[in-house]
C-alpha cells in the first residue's frame, strides 16, 4: 500500500474585541471550542501577558505573531512556520508555511463621517502589498480577513480596482475581468451568502441609527479569498460565531452583546494535502 498523504488544515478566526479589557477568557474558549489555529483580533486592549498565561494553563501552544507597525491588529498562532510580511497601519500580512498569505485588516469606520474615499485608497495599497508578497513567494494563495468597515457591495470590497470580492466565483470562470481595456484579477467573497434573514445572524455588527438609510445589520467582518484558494476553501466551515462555552456572545435581542463586543467573530478554514 502507498503512503497516505497527510491532510493539512488551517482554521482562522477573526474578532473585533471592541477594546474590552476583560476579553481573554472569551478568546481562550473560542480557540478551544472551535479548534482555531490562527486567531486575529482588532481593537485588542486586554493584557497579553495574562492571555499568554491562560494559553499555558490550558496547554495551548499559541504565540503572538509579529505585527509591529500595525497597531490595529493582533495575531496569535499555533504554527511554527509563520513569518511576517508587510506591516502597515491598517493591515498585517502573515506568510504561513512559505505558501499561504493571510492579510489581516482593520479599516477606518464611517461611524463619525464618510471615510469611503480614504478607505478605498487604503484598500488599493493593501492589494499592492498583497501583489508584492505573492510575487516574492511565488504563490497566489491569498486570504484577506478582518473588519473591512463596509458592506460586501460597497466600493472598496466589490470594485474591480478594490478587493474585487465577487459573490460568485468558480474555478472554471475566467480568472480576470476586463473593464475598459484593463484586466482585474477576481477574488471571492463568501460573506454575501450570510446577508438577509434566511440564516441567523444576518450580519456581524448591529446598529440602529437615526437615519433614513440603514440596514441595521451590517456585514463588516469578512473573508475574501483568491481564486487559487478556492479548491482548499471549506465552505461549510465559514461561520459567524455567536457563542462559546464561556458565555453567549448575544444579548437578549440576539444582537452582539456590547458588554463583550459589538461584533460577532467569524471563522473559516482551508484544507490541503
Amino acid at each position: 500500500m502507498g503512503m497516505r498523504e497527510e491532510i493539512w488544515k488551517m482554521r482562522i478566526m477573526f474578532w473585533n474585541t471592541h477594546k474590552n479589557i476583560d476579553i481573554n477568557e472569551y478568546v481562550v474558549n473560542l480557540i478551544r471550542d472551535y479548534d482555531i489555529d490562527v486567531f486575529v483580533m482588532a481593537e485588542y486592549c486586554s493584557d497579553e501577558i495574562e492571555l499568554k498565561a491562560l494559553f499555558e494553563k490550558n496547554c495551548m501552544k499559541f504565540v503572538p505573531c509579529y505585527t509591529e507597525g500595525c497597531g490595529r491588529i493582533v495575531v496569535w498562532s499555533n504554527y511554527a512556520r509563520i513569518e511576517p510580511g508587510c506591516q502597515n497601519t491598517y493591515h498585517s500580512i502573515q506568510i504561513i508555511k512559505d505558501q499561504y498569505i493571510l492579510c489581516c485588516v482593520h479599516l477606518m469606520s464611517d461611524l463619525h463621517g464618510d471615510r469611503s474615499d480614504e478607505r478605498f485608497e487604503k484598500i488599493q495599497e493593501i492589494m499592492y502589498d498583497i501583489k508584492l508578497t505573492e510575487q516574492s513567494i511565488n504563490s497566489q494563495q491569498t486570504m484577506i480577513v478582518g473588519d473591512f468597515n463596509e458592506m460586501p457591495y460597497d466600493k472598496g470590497c466589490l470594485n474591480a480596482n478594490g478587493f474585487h470580492g465577487l459573490p460568485v466565483l468558480g474555478m472554471m470562470d475566467p480568472p480576470t475581468r476586463r473593464v475598459y481595456g484593463t484586466d482585474y484579477r477576481k477574488f471571492y467573497n463568501p460573506m454575501w451568502n450570510f446577508m438577509g434573514d434566511f440564516t441567523y445572524p444576518p450580519g456581524t455588527y448591529y446598529l440602529n441609527q437615526s437615519r433614513l438609510n440603514s440596514p441595521m445589520w451590517y456585514m463588516l467582518d469578512q473573508v475574501i479569498v483568491s481564486r487559487e484558494i478556492l479548491p482548499l476553501f471549506k465552505r461549510e466551515s465559514l461561520r459567524i460565531i455567536t457563542s462559546c462555552s464561556y458565555s453567549d456572545l448575544r444579548d437578549e435581542h440576539q444582537c452582539p452583546n456590547i458588554n463583550i463586543s459589538d461584533h460577532f467573530p467569524i471563522m473559516c478554514e482551508i484544507e490541503d494535502q
